[in-house]
């Protein structure tokens, strides 16, 4: 069974699981610092390479610029790509794979920018230096290389035709000379031909203009289409690892930590379904808790003998009133006390109760009904345990209880024991013998307190068929809701009617509660020196949750 959670139970949750929340983080947190302190340092060097596209001068234009950054894009990757990072292996002698040496690269174009990013990660801040300004070298060559390839053969083939012409114009030259050199230049025959040859040799000047003009344009062509890669910042050793980051590494574990406690704190709040306090009663009952009992640490599970002033005893006294208010109007004169499951302190409970209904001057009488596991001779001193509850049904004589009760050291009340243990104890609580002492009991007391097993037997539904009313005792923090509910279920058909509830060792901090009250003043020890006070400060200062006092308020 599942509830919602107000902010009153998530600060209820806080300051009972306060130590998950401190807990969580300082283990994240540790655990973080000591595995991000082993681990090995890692550098990362850096080196920044400049794309520049060639422009006409005076020519720049927008769509220049943005070709100009594409073009770094495309340079980022195939600054890493496998031949880059072989020949960088192959120049520095690496002891790495390809494949290793690229999880190590990351090479990245800057947004809006002509600049290219070389990162290298190492151990080793001089080889990750070494590395990075390997590779953007590697890279630069390559390009001016492939570049050279491009266009190397179409400006081969025109240098040749070129330097073919001008040959040809060197020999027609030479030609023409010396027939313009001989005696006979005059004659017909040699201008005829000097004639061919000057026609010849403006043929091939034209062509040998027409070339050097092709070539001029083929290398401002080039110049216009050829990019320049250049080292723009070149990688030196760095002097701090970038990994592990210790600090963050351990904020962050701290606050996921942190973020886990809550977790666990609000998963075990969602699906925590134990009555802790009146307001869990109310909710399953209909009904505001009887009395809310708080855990406490005593030599003996009888506070309020043992410790009349203390805060445990108020609050058994608080009950008292509770129970009386409640009993107001009513003939009630046999109280069954049960629980919803052992351990939930019922017995413990009881015999508070009838000490403090006794010392409030009512006549009480304490039947211990529990012929399973009787408690009552155990928490009332000097009780024996030889004869009793168990010794007056067996009896064939005629019934007369006087004998069996015991006295205590508490005025007007007596307590009748268990008695031996008998292998049928429903049987025994079931006869008539049983309502015979029932009908003594009531004239001789103002209220018969009856101790029984837990609602996970048979006997308190049997006792319940025969008692005036019911109150139900809880542990805090352990009888689950659906226990509670199904105990109030199983009491329903009898005729006793339900007091009410009573929580049991409640952690008064943990849940929120605080009770004012004054400290009496004690009287001076012998020797005249002050009694430290008892009352709730002395109580709260010290630790409830010690084993002893878990067991003195489980019984």
């Amino acid at each position: 069974m599942t509830r919602e959670l107000t902010l009153l139970d998530l600060l209820k949750l806080v300051r009972r699981w306060w130590w998950v929340l401190v807990f969580c983080p300082v283990l994240a947190a540790g655990t973080a610092y000591f595995v991000s302190s082993a681990m090995t340092p890692i550098y990362r060097a850096t080196t920044t390479l400049l794309v520049e596209q060639s422009q006409v001068p005076g020519s720049t234009q927008y769509n220049d610029i943005l070709a100009a950054e594409r073009l770094t894009r495309t340079y980022s990757q195939l600054a890493q790509s496998r031949p880059v990072l072989e020949e960088t292996i192959q120049r520095l002698s690496l002891p790495l794979t390809p494949d290793e040496l690229e999880e190590a690269v990351e090479v990245a174009a800057i947004q809006n920018t002509q600049l290219i990013q070389i990162a290298v990660r190492d151990p080793s801040p001089q080889r990750a230096a070494a590395i990075a300004n390997t590779i953007a070298q590697v890279f630069i060559d390559r390009i001016e290389q492939q570049q050279r390839l491009q266009t190397g053969s179409s400006r081969q083939e025109l240098q040749k035709s070129i330097e073919d012409t001008k040959a040809r114009i060197d020999e027609l030259s030479a030609r023409i000379a010396d027939l313009e050199a001989r005696p006979d230049a005059s004659s017909a025959t040699v201008q005829a031909e000097l004639a061919g040859l000057r026609s010849q040799l403006n043929q091939a000047q034209t062509t040998y203009s027409a070339l050097l003009e092709a070539d001029q344009r083929m290398a401002l062509a080039e110049a216009q289409a050829r990019s320049r890669v250049s080292v723009a910042v070149e990688a030196v050793p760095p002097e701090r690892p970038v990994a592990p980051r210790i600090l963050l590494n351990t904020g962050l574990a701290g606050l996921l930590g942190l973020a886990l406690g809550f977790g666990l704190v609000l998963v075990a709040g969602y699906l925590d379904d134990t009555v802790k306090t009146s307001e869990d009663v109310q909710r399953l009952t209909g009904r505001a808790a009887l009395g809310i009992v708080p855990r406490y640490q005593t030599n003996s599970s009888l506070a309020t003998l043992r410790q009349p002033q203390s805060l445990p005893s108020e609050s058994y006294r608080a009950l008292r009133t509770n129970l009386q208010f409640a009993l107001a109007g009513h003939d009630v004169k046999t109280l069954l006390v049960t629980s919803p499951r052992p351990g939930d302190g019922k017995s413990t409970t009881l015999a508070n109760l009838a000490v403090v209904l006794a010392q409030g001057g009512q006549n009480i009488i304490v039947v211990d009904a529990d012929l399973r596991k009787p408690a009552q001779h155990r928490l009332f001193p000097g009780l024996a345990n030889r004869s009793g509850l168990t010794s007056l049904l067996l009896a064939g004589e005629e019934i007369d209880v006087e004998p069996y009760l015991r006295p205590t050291p508490v005025a007007n009340l007596r307590v009748l024991t268990s008695g031996p243990l008998p292998p049928n104890p429903p049987d025994l609580l079931s006869s008539p013998r049983f309502a015979e002492v029932l009908q003594q009991l009531r004239e001789r007391a103002d209220l018969v307190l009856l101790d029984t097993p837990p609602l996970t037997l048979s006997d308190p539904l049997v006792v319940a068929s025969r008692a005036d009313a019911v109150l139900l005792v809880t542990l805090a923090g352990r009888t689950r809701s659906a226990e509670l509910v199904r105990a109030v279920e199983a009491l329903a058909p009898t005729p006793a009617r339900l007091l009410g509830v009573v929580v049991n060792a409640v952690q008064l901090e943990q849940e929120g509660y605080y009770y004012y009250y004054y400290e009496y003043a004690p009287p001076p020890n012998d020797d005249g020196t002050t009694r430290q006070p008892r009352g709730l400060k002395a109580l709260l200062s010290r630790r409830q949750d010690s084993s002893a006092s878990e067991s003195a308020s489980s019984r």
